[in-house]
């Protein structure tokens, strides 16, 4: 019985062992008949995430979203999509992902346009700047540039998609990139007329180097990107060492020539007030000096001409940093001095600083300033050279400010701060808006003519109008305006009709008819009795009587230039 037993024992563990076997199998199968789509949830994760990819490509081609917006959307689908069918994954997340994924592409949609609007219009500032510092500096090279940006704010003010905008702002930020970059490409150019210079006063052939030289002035006219600028400095360097490579004899005086162009360089840093990277430079400069002196083979002369072009190169940088830091504080203390003076208020007696506009936080030296700080962060020649350019309209404007508050030339009649800034920003063709701030009074010259003017309000001191060279950016006609600030702010306003209104800076800055005023003219920029006007200036935009504006509208085309000081 005992074997008898034990038989049956087995017989039973193994019957065991196979019932546990079948629902052991059966299991297994049923997780991965799961894992291969027989989960409830797979399909509804599919929809989500083919509407999904249907709104992506919506987005990118018939709206022209950039794909830098829609990269971290693709780049989250990725993730989710990644471990579909694998083990203990969860297509009921899948799901809910790809639905939050599509909501938030929604909100990049509906948010896409006034983004890239506002930065399509900050970027057409910035070549403006750039644009006015060139011409400022007084090249004559720079006449297509005017063209182009006419065209890109026509282009602005046709935009209706966000691609529209891109494509605005990816030509706003090109050419501006190329009027920096042309700075340093003059520099180089001027290096190599030095070289040319020394040659002919030692007596030396330097034809076929003169004939290079013109090819690449020429080129410099020519140039239409950064890229070529900055290909046309390597280009000329080149041109310097087959120079030195070529006539023996020339090997002292392009030595001389070149380590007088980087002297002068570290005099400007000196004169900009960097004087630690000045003395390292000098230090450079001194054992280039003396390794000039015990030159004998051509390798000595080309060895030491490379590394001189190469050490005056490294000196960009520095130099425009030191520079936007030295017109930054040249601003400040002409802002502080500007602002000693005072006007009176012929309402109430009280004083006011004659530029507060330019002592702004937000669209004055404060402004200014914030471009300097973010420079500093990233730390390249190309946004130093965008701060600077700021700088300078600013103290451009100031100082004309200041030569026309003692000018009794009549309002009605042409200022001569009016035609130097017109000159000075090469607009004295073409229809130019002038408003002066103090003066409270615009008038609007056609070819160096004055055609037209008008009395106006402008920012009142806690919201002051922006100062600048601006233009034309958007006309609107009917339209509503409505107030940024809250309710119960003493700065709120209800919701106003507005006939004709010229956007002229970014952030809602307009030329447009106040109906509502009494007054217009001098001091109605500062606190006086006009219920219906707060009793006091605007919000930052510059007000006109009614049928005034309507003639400034009918007048004035897309992208006129307007100059506010």
């Amino acid at each position: 019985m005992r074997n008898g037993q034990t038989v049956g024992a087995h017989r039973q563990r193994r019957g065991w062992v196979a019932l546990w076997t079948v629902i052991a199998s059966v299991a297994i199968a049923s997780m991965i008949l799961a894992g291969c789509g027989t989960d409830p949830n797979q399909g509804q994760a599919q929809q989500n995430q083919a509407k999904l990819d249907h709104e992506l490509h919506h987005a990118k081609s018939e709206l022209g979203i950039p794909e830098s917006m829609l990269k971290p959307i693709e780049t989250q689908e990725q993730s989710v999509a990644s471990g579909a069918g694998g083990w203990n994954y969860s297509y009921k997340d899948a799901s809910y992902h790809y639905q939050l994924l599509y909501t938030q592409l929604v909100g990049i949609e509906q948010t896409a346009g006034q983004t890239l609007k506002q930065q399509a219009s900050a970027d057409i500032a910035a070549f403006t700047n750039a644009l006015n510092a060139r011409r400022s500096q007084g090249f004559k090279q720079i006449d297509a540039y005017q063209g182009r940006l006419q065209q890109v704010i026509g282009d602005y003010n046709n935009a209706q998609m966000p691609g529209d905008f891109a494509k605005v702002d990816a030509e706003a930020r090109a050419n501006t990139e190329a009027l920096n970059a042309l700075w340093p490409a003059y520099q180089k150019l001027q290096a190599f007329q030095q070289v040319l210079l020394a040659l002919r006063n030692a007596g030396l052939n330097s034809a076929l180097s003169q004939v290079e030289y013109q090819q690449d002035v020429d080129a410099f006219r020519n140039a239409s990107s950064a890229d070529r600028y900055q290909k046309l400095v390597g280009v000329i360097d080149g041109q310097i060492n087959q120079l030195v490579a070529d006539q023996a004899e020339a090997l002292p005086y392009v030595g001389n020539a070149l380590l007088s162009v980087f002297q002068a360089r570290i005099q400007l840093l000196k004169q900009y007030g960097d004087t630690t990277d000045a003395a390292t430079f000098q230090q450079q400069y001194t054992q280039d000096t003396r390794e000039l002196a015990q030159a004998h083979s051509l390798a000595d002369y080309l060895t030491l001409s490379q590394q001189i072009n190469k050490q005056s190169d490294g000196m960009s940088l520095p130099l425009i940093r030191a520079q936007a830091h030295y017109d930054f504080n040249a601003l400040a203390k002409l802002v502080t001095y500007a602002n000693t003076k005072t006007m009176t208020n012929p309402y109430d007696g009280t004083q006011y600083p004659l530029a507060y506009e330019y002592a702004d936080y937000y669209n004055g030296i404060g402004d200014a300033q914030s471009r300097l700080a973010y420079a500093d962060s990233v730390n390249s020649i190309y946004s130093y050279a965008y701060a600077d350019d700021d700088i300078n309209i600013l103290t451009t404007n100031l100082r004309a400010l200041l030569d026309d508050y003692g000018d009794s030339t009549p309002h009605y009649l042409p200022h001569q701060t009016d035609l130097q800034l017109m000159r000075q920003y090469g607009v004295m063709q073409g229809k130019t808006i002038v408003v002066s701030l103090r003066e409270q009074t615009a008038r609007f010259y056609e070819n160096g003519k004055l055609v037209y003017w008008s009395f106006v309000t402008t920012g009142r001191p806690e919201k002051p109008s922006v100062p600048g060279l601006h233009y034309a950016l958007l006309k609107l006609q009917h339209t509503m305006f409505t107030s940024p600030e809250p309710k119960g702010s003493p700065l709120w306003y209800a919701p106003t009709p507005i006939n004709f209104a010229i956007e002229y800076s970014l952030g809602g800055f307009f030329l447009h008819d106040a109906w509502w005023r009494a007054e217009f003219g001098p001091y109605t920029n500062l606190p006086h009795y006009d219920p219906a006007a707060f009793n006091g200036g605007s919000h930052g935009c510059i007000n006109f009587p009614l049928n005034n504006m309507a003639w400034v509208y009918n007048w004035t085309p897309d992208s006129s230039p307007i100059i506010v000081y």
